[in-house]
């Protein structure tokens, strides 16, 4: 409660003149006592403590009239549903990730979530100010303005395919606010509130800022999802080859219920197989021709649909070409032998093929205009200054220099290829960046915090990888294992710019291939590649095609992030944690616009003041003239004894 006017409710000092005047209007007077009178003794005894009370009553009502008239000169308010409120800085967290698509009865998720945002602005005034986020899309810039402007931006919002990160959005949303002149300032988080999206625990990202969170008390709705694909068990297949595609569905608990799911190329049926929670089914898919593969797998929709289907491509093509320089080890002739053999590759001479395997950096100056190269160095260290020289004379930003340290350590890293996992280097070579070169280049494999492959492109747009250890099994694992024949094949099929596309999650930047000047979304529309040469804005799930003028030039797919099939929430207790230090939590929606602005002034209540104030001064009316008209005692006729 508050006042308008505080000063005054100085007169409610006022209430003190009926209290003066009921005490000193009390007269002690003198009794005689008369004979013929001593009948009305009984009689004044019992009508004595209906005076009292009437004197009472009478006192009450006209101190009540006092203060309410007081209360309406103050004019009081009552903070409420309804009231004005200070101008505040309002910015809406609104979670349109993969998961508000999820319906439940006949409700999606995010029009739930939307209609919340309408009732903030339903209830704002001219000189609030709106941010909008939309978490499910942080890659565009939060949407400021009036409440039409943001009213447009809630109409408008419609469900992504990538994930929400509503730690970084909170975070976002609490650095927009500090900018504001408002001194009053909310953040307003309508979301599903699922807990993947939360990713650092304890890390507070609103701060003090209060937040009105929407967080109803709802069941858990079991989620089925295909999880992951594999396409010729990493490798894509080659022009006649058939091969077969594995599929995973995401694990669901004890739920052991099948499900049918359906392969689809380019529109059609092609093959069909059973899932059930945690499970792997294999699909055959049929020998393809020379051109681009594309596909998708999908599950009878359920309350989550977006989730039910997973896309693929990659690139049917002749084996490629491949050139042996140098005496390479046995291990590494084995494995091109055996991959030649199975027509998974093609031998051919330096200057025509599409990879050079160049043992030692030999022949890498007779490298054709398109012939990417895999470097791998002597085991004698005697040759490393001859190396270098070739690397030099071919372009190539790195040298080999010796190692002092010994030990044991596996290889790692965030685009370590899947032939390389799990391999334990024995011993390496140091590699380092020429003066000035090795801009363009990356990281493949890391042992012990060093770089053990880096790949990137020389001066002439050649690309190249270079490995630290010589292939031989004294110096690490892979030469003796499986990995072997899967490096040179994914080094010749898969990275030498010939073979599938990598998987990627929905939301993802995108890296527009050499020569490509379009790229068209799943939706169909197209747009020009601009000189960052990076697609952004990719909400939707589907098959991205890169377009050289009218030739594809690649085709990537992206899928549903796989953390937002998983619907579990945030608990109650780690709000404060998740969130920061001021939640407000709403668990009815009726409830909502009750709760945001919490600096609302609320409704001038001096009219019913006022109004109770003449009812009683009417009761006080009634109440000092039911008195008059007789003498004490006069409530009955008494009878003489």
């Amino acid at each position: 409660m508050g006042a308008l006017n505080p000063l005054f409710l100085l007169a409610a000092v006022a209430a003190a003149v009926p209290i003066l005047l009921h005490l000193f209007q009390r007269q002690e007077t003198r009794r005689f006592r008369f004979p013929a009178l001593r009948y009305l003794e009984r009689t004044e005894r019992e009508h004595a403590r209906e005076i009292r009370l009437r004197q009472l009553l009478l006192l009450l009502t006209r101190i009540a009239v006092l203060l309410l008239v007081v209360g309406a000169g103050a004019r009081l308010i009552f903070a409420g549903r309804g009231g004005a409120h200070s101008p505040t800085a309002v910015a809406i967290v609104l979670d349109n990730s993969l998961s508000s698509g999820l319906v439940v009865g006949e409700t999606r998720v995010l029009d739930e979530l939307k209609s919340l945002a309408l009732q903030t602005l339903d209830g704002a005034s001219a000189d609030d100010r709106f941010w909008v986020i939309r978490a499910g899309e942080p890659w565009l810039p939060a949407i400021s303005g009036s409440t039409v402007e943001a009213r447009t931006a809630v109409t408008e919002t419609a469900t992504s395919a990538a994930a929400g990160d509503l730690t970084a959005a909170l975070t976002r949303a609490a650095e927009l606010l500090r900018t504001s002149e408002h001194e009053e300032r909310e953040i307003h988080l309508v979301s599903d509130l699922q807990r993947t999206a939360f990713e650092r625990p304890g890390a507070e990202p609103a701060g003090d800022i209060p937040v009105v969170v929407w967080a109803p008390d709802v069941d858990l709705v079991d989620n089925r999802a295909l999880e992951a694909l594999l396409v010729g068990g990493g490798l894509p297949p080659v022009e006649g080859q058939r091969a077969e595609l594995t599929v995973r569905a995401r694990d669901t608990g004890p739920d052991t219920t099948r499900f049918p799911i359906r392969l689809v190329l380019d529109e059609r049926i092609q093959g069909a197989g059973v899932l059930s929670s945690g499970a792997e089914t294999v699909i055959p898919l049929p020998a393809a021709g020379s051109g681009w593969v594309q596909g998708y797998v999908d599950a009878d929709p359920d309350a989550l649909r977006a989730d039910d289907r997973r896309y693929f491509a990659y690139r049917s093509r002749r084996a490629p070409t491949v050139a042996v320089t140098g005496s390479p080890p046995l291990f590494v002739s084995e494995a091109v032998g055996v991959l030649e053999r199975s027509s998974r590759l093609r031998a051919s001479a330096p200057a025509q093929a599409e990879l050079l395997v160049a043992q030692d950096g030999v022949d890498l100056e007779r490298r054709g205009a398109s012939t990417a190269a895999l470097v791998i160095p002597p085991e004698d260290l005697t040759v490393l200054p001859a190396l270098n020289r070739r690397l030099a004379d071919a372009g190539i930003p790195w040298r080999y220099e010796p190692r002092a340290g010994t030990g044991e350590a596996g290889l790692a890293g965030e685009s370590l290829p899947e032939a390389l996992v799990g391999v334990r280097v024995l011993r390496w070579l140091a590699l380092a960046r020429s003066v000035g070169g090795g801009a363009g280049s990356r990281t493949l494999a890391e042992v012990a915090g060093e770089p053990w492959a880096v790949e990137g492109a020389d001066a002439s747009g050649r690309r190249y990888i270079l490995v630290a250890s010589p292939l031989v099994a004294s110096a690490s694992t892979l030469p003796v294992s499986a990995g072997m024949v899967r490096l040179i094949d994914w080094a010749a099929t898969q990275w030498a710019g010939s073979g599938s596309a990598p998987d990627y999650e929905a939301g993802t930047y995108l890296s527009a291939p050499v020569g490509a000047t379009h790229v068209r979304f799943p939706s169909r529309r197209e747009m020009e590649i601009d000189g960052t040469r990076t697609v952004r804005g990719t909400s939707e799930a589907g098959l991205y095609t890169f377009l050289a003028a009218d030739t594809v030039a690649s085709v990537v797919a992206l899928n549903p992030p796989t953390p937002e099939s998983d619907l579990a929430r945030l608990e109650r207790r780690d709000f404060r944690s998740a969130i920061g230090t001021e939640v407000t939590a709403v668990e009815q929606a009726d409830a909502w616009a009750r709760s945001v602005y919490r600096s609302r002034v609320g409704p001038e209540i001096w009219r019913p003041l006022l109004l109770a104030a003449l009812l009683l001064l009417f009761a006080e009316s009634f109440l000092a003239t039911s008195g008059r008209g007789r003498a004490p005692g006069q409530k009955r006729q008494p009878t003489p004894a």
